[in-house]
């Protein structure tokens, strides 16, 4: 896996187009992008292929349009293993009558992972969480799209939760998996689980996203840091 730093996009156009460059360079192949809380420290961006080459293109792709710096993230399924608690929900999009061709559609008021991204900023020096999308890319720019909220930690299936509902103005089902950690795994492998739907890229933009820059106070804008003390060894 690699991260990137979860700066700004202008837009939610540009989030649709960041979307559709993902959709263009993975071509069939499975696609993970996540959006990680980690103990406290600062929101990234994640994206894992299996194709390593692939996983490459798509972190530099992220990085060039949101203005972040590549890590690497090879220590977070360790996390995960040595991790006493773990909780994960899955969520079924559902249908919400988008007017996919709207002249407005592409640059709503507020960010719909305004709640999501308050969630993850917030959780505590003991928790990881995140969102994890899982893609694959068919014609006529859909995608086949599985969807989770995920927590280790203190009261982990609590910060899941919670995480998920930020979510409930987009529009989505929750289930919970029987094999929890499994399914915690499968979903950082970048594996498709069930139950999956299809979305075009224009719905699949409002699940996962850099945060609008038209929806960050200036004071809240993250700062540059030195990467990640748990990411370095």
């Amino acid at each position: 896996m690699h991260l990137v730093e979860a700066y700004p996009i202008p837009t939610p156009a540009d989030a649709e187009r960041l979307v559709a460059d993902l959709w263009q360079l993975t071509s069939g192949r499975a696609l993970g992008l996540y959006l990680l809380g980690l103990r406290g420290e600062r929101v990234m961006l994640g994206v894992h292929c299996q194709q390593a080459y692939v996983e490459d293109i798509a972190a530099s792709t992220i990085a060039d349009h949101c203005g972040g710096t590549v890590e690497p993230g090879w220590v977070i399924s360790q996390m995960i293993d040595v991790a006493e608690d773990v909780a994960l929900v899955n969520m079924i999009p559902t249908e919400r009558n988008l007017a996919l061709e709207s002249q407005t559609f592409g640059w709503q008021r507020t960010d719909p992972l305004r709640g999501a991204y308050n969630a993850l900023a917030n959780i505590d020096s003991q928790t990881m969480a995140g969102l994890g999308l899982t893609l694959r890319s068919m014609p006529n720019l859909q995608f086949l799209v599985s969807l989770s909220a995920f927590a280790i930690g203190p009261d982990p299936g609590q910060v899941a939760i919670r995480l998920a509902s930020s979510l409930g103005g987009v529009g989505v089902r929750l289930r919970r998996p029987f094999r929890q950690r499994r399914a915690l795994h499968r979903t950082l492998e970048a594996h498709l689980r069930r139950p999956a739907s299809i979305s075009r890229v224009e719905v699949v933009a409002l699940y996962w996203h850099p945060p609008y820059g038209q929806d960050v106070p200036v004071a809240a804008l993250p700062q540059r840091q030195q990467p990640l003390g748990l990411l370095q060894g």
